[in-house]
C-alpha cells in the first residue's frame, strides 16, 4: 500500500491556526481518550467523540475523514515519543557496559510510556489488523532501529554491523510485545519479566562469533 493511500485515508484534513480551532481540535481529541479508555475502539463512534466533545459532527469532519484518521494521531503521538526517548537515550557511550544499561533503562521507559498512557493498548490492538497501521508499524520500528544503531553502532565491528541492526530490530520489537504483555499483568509479576528480558535482551546484542 502506498504512502499516499495511507495519508489520504488517515491523514489529519486541517491543520488548526486559530486558537478556537486548536481548542477545538484538543476538546476532540481529549474525548477521544475518555472513549477508547471507558470503551475501546472497535466501539468508538465519530457522533460520540462529538457529543463528548461539545462540538457539532461536521466539525470533527473537517479535521478527520473517518475514525481511523484520529486513531493515526494518537499512533504519531505514541511514536513521537517513543522516538524522542530513544535519542535521547544514549549519552556519550564509550563500551557495552554502558550501553547495556542504557538500553535497560530505555526499555523501562518504553513500558513507562505505554502503561501510562490510557489510549496505547486499544490504540496499538486496533492497528493489528489494519494494513495501514502495519506499514507506519513498520516505519516506526525502521526509524527506531536507526536511532540505536546510529548511537551504537561505532561499539561493534565493522564485520558484525549487518547482524547487529537485525538484532537491534529484533529486539525493539520483541521489547514492545513484552511491554504490551506486562501491561496486562499486575505490577509485581510485571517487573518480573521486565527484568528478565532486560537481562537478555540488551546483552544479546553484543555476543558475537569470532
Amino acid at each position: 500500500m502506498t504512502s499516499k493511500k495511507i495519508s489520504s485515508r488517515l491523514q489529519l484534513r486541517k491543520k488548526p491556526q486559530q486558537e478556537r480551532s486548536i481548542q477545538r481540535l484538543d476538546a476532540i481529541m481529549e474525548a477521544a481518550v475518555d472513549l477508547i479508555a471507558e470503551h475501546g475502539v472497535a466501539n468508538l463512534k465519530m457522533t460520540d467523540i462529538a457529543a463528548r466533545a461539545g462540538v457539532p459532527v461536521g466539525s470533527l469532519y473537517q479535521f478527520f475523514p473517518e475514525k481511523a484518521a484520529i486513531i493515526r494521531a494518537f499512533h504519531d503521538r505514541h511514536t513521537t515519543v517513543v522516538q524522542e526517548h530513544a535519542t535521547a537515550a544514549f549519552p556519550d557511550v564509550k563500551s557495552t557496559a554502558q550501553a547495556i544499561d542504557m538500553l535497560s533503562r530505555l526499555f523501562d521507559d518504553f513500558y513507562k510510556i505505554y502503561r501510562a498512557d490510557r489510549t496505547y493498548l486499544s490504540v496499538w490492538m486496533a492497528g493489528m489488523t489494519d494494513r495501514d497501521f502495519q506499514v507506519l508499524n513498520l516505519a516506526h520500528l525502521d526509524r527506531l532501529t536507526d536511532i540505536v544503531v546510529a548511537a551504537l553502532h561505532h561499539l561493534v565491528d565493522q564485520k558484525h554491523l549487518e547482524v547487529f541492526r537485525l538484532r537491534v530490530h529484533m529486539v525493539l520489537y520483541l521489547s514492545g510485545a513484552l511491554a504490551r504483555f506486562a501491561m496486562v499483568r499486575d505490577e509485581a509479576s510485571a517487573q518480573k519479566y521486565l527484568a528478565e528480558w532486560k537481562a537478555m535482551g540488551a546483552r544479546t546484542l553484543f555476543e558475537f562469533d569470532g
